[in-house]
């Protein structure tokens, strides 16, 4: 198990701390109401519909939270409307999903007494808030990796490997990916039309343990033409990054600082605000 600012890992399963926290807070909701049940002497049908009412606004929150960051990025998503089904790539608004899953339990359980409503959401904001605390103060700013990585002609000409330093004081979008990775595979077009749109931008392809045959195979495969295509064999980068999970987009700060990683198929919409 390993513990990153953005999400627990437990073996190749990537757990976002969000996720965590709302879930989690579902839960606590859940052990109140059946205190609530035994303090106020509730029947077992009033007990479970009001458990499973939470459940099911759960996951109207959920949809409310994809639609929300889908109106957010609408132009991306309504040039490609099939996006919108594609929730692998984690795009969903917290405080949007939050404030829907709340009103469809309100409106759903009109029976319920607003005390224990106002009670329930008292409790839940307070707990995704420590939450996201938990999750802040997990997240430090990564000092700049003093690493070098071999290029695919470096590494079939043994000369010296490609400096990550060498971009310090340029606007660089670093990803780390893996042809076997089937979320990789999905942005890979992505992070190729951003190249083309934004020739300003460094866009690295660090690619995670692969030999230089297969990278150029899968590379030559699917037509992508990356200006910079550097292999980590041992995965040294996200060693150093305490960074775990494939694909990783990492956008680079001008004073030679991470300025933020995106982890999983979600980078479409944040390449947008390049």
């Amino acid at each position: 198990m390993m513990i990153s600012s953005d999400a627990l890992h437990l073996g190749p399963l990537m757990l976002p701390w969000t996720l965590i926290i709302v879930a989690t807070g579902l839960m606590l909701l859940s052990a109140v109401l059946f205190g609530l049940a035994r303090k106020y002497s509730w029947s077992k049908q009033q007990l479970g519909q009001s458990q499973d009412l939470l459940w099911s606004s759960f996951l109207v929150g959920m949809l409310g939270a994809r639609l929300v960051f889908v109106l957010l990025n609408a132009e991306l998503y309504f040039a490609a409307p099939i996006d919108i089904l594609k929730i692998q790539d984690k795009g969903f608004h917290l405080w949007g999903g939050v404030l829907i899953g709340t009103l469809w339990y309100v409106i759903r359980n009109r029976q319920f007494q607003t005390r224990f409503k106002a009670l329930l959401l008292i409790i839940l904001v307070l707990w995704i808030g420590l939450g996201l605390v938990f999750k802040s103060s997990l997240k430090t700013e990564a000092a700049f990796p003093d690493l070098a990585f071999a290029g695919l002609e470096q590494e079939r000409l043994g000369t010296d490997k490609i400096p990550l330093s060498q971009f310090i004081g340029q606007p660089t979008v670093i990803n780390l990916w893996a042809s076997w990775c089937p979320p990789c595979h999905r942005e890979m077009p992505v992070l190729a039309k951003a190249a083309e749109q934004h020739p300003q931008v460094n866009f690295v392809m660090l690619n995670q343990g692969e030999e230089v045959e297969t990278v150029n195979a899968y590379l030559k495969k699917h037509q992508f033409q990356f200006k910079h295509v550097l292999l980590d064999p041992y995965g040294e980068l996200p060693q150093q990054l305490n960074s775990f999970g494939l694909p990783t987009t990492l956008f680079l700060m001008l004073k030679a600082s991470w300025s933020s990683g995106i982890w999983g198929n979600s980078v479409r919409p944040c390449c947008s605000n390049i």
